[in-house]
């Protein structure tokens, strides 16, 4: 009874001292992203391109607007292209589909639209919600790992032990069906005016790559919440 009584202090010890180190991590790493900075900017505009897995590029415009609404539009082939989520419904049309007419997004695609820029990182509005899992390995470098299991999603977080940055993300639905694993690299970052922003986010699924490649960043420019609806009530 005594050496069971022990062991529970001790297992009550080490999670705690388990959740104090989390905290700590994550602190650095939002300090490190300047997400007291990005608090303050509701909208964002991204001039820049795709980049497909044969290395074609495409001109391309994002545009976000807090909270989760994204529209990625340009030209592909001389014809326009629009993908867009306003955070509930995911839509898209594009020469590339089978039907070039505005219809809903497949997983794969929403996964990526859905990811492809946050306000900062995309930890902070689940930082009440994280489990930690200590380090893992991703691609032979050891990163803090953080955990949220979502009704739709599983999404586990990799930060650098070094300068408290997000490198990886893996997505996994848990729709019904076949499952949909991605995982979203962040390739660089720069600084701009002490936001923190990626240069490139890179996807890869088990049947598709794409990169999205950031040129220039404008903050607060405000966007309609009509560029992120799905066109003729559809």
């Amino acid at each position: 009874m005594i050496r069971q009584f022990f062991i529970f202090i001790l297992l009550l010890v080490s999670q705690a001292s388990m959740a104090q180190e989390a905290r700590e991590i994550l602190r650095k790493h939002f300090k490190a992203h300047g997400q007291d900075l990005w608090k303050e900017m509701n909208s964002v505009i991204v001039d820049g391109k795709w980049v497909d897995e044969d290395y074609h590029s495409y001109p391309m415009k994002l545009t976000y607007k807090y909270p989760g609404k994204i529209r990625l539009e340009g030209t592909y082939e001389n014809k326009r292209y629009a993908e867009a989520t306003n955070g509930e419904l995911s839509w898209i049309v594009a020469p590339w589909k089978s039907r070039y007419e505005v219809q809903q997004m497949g997983t794969s695609e929403e996964i990526v639209i859905k990811n492809s820029f946050s306000r900062g990182s995309p930890l902070d509005p689940l930082r009440d919600h994280l489990s930690f899992l200590g380090l893992s390995d991703i691609e032979g470098v050891l990163y803090f790992t953080f955990l949220m299991d979502e009704a739709s999603y599983r999404r586990t977080f990799y930060i650098d032990q070094k300068n408290y940055r997000l490198y990886y993300e893996t997505i996994e639905s848990k729709f019904d069906g076949t499952p949909v694993s991605i995982l979203k690299t962040i390739e660089k970052y720069k600084l701009y005016n002490g936001l923190l922003v990626p240069t490139a986010v890179y996807f890869k699924g088990e049947d598709f790559e794409r990169e999205l490649v950031f040129d220039e960043i404008y903050v607060g420019m405000g966007a309609n919440d009509d560029l992120f609806e799905m066109p003729n009530g559809q």
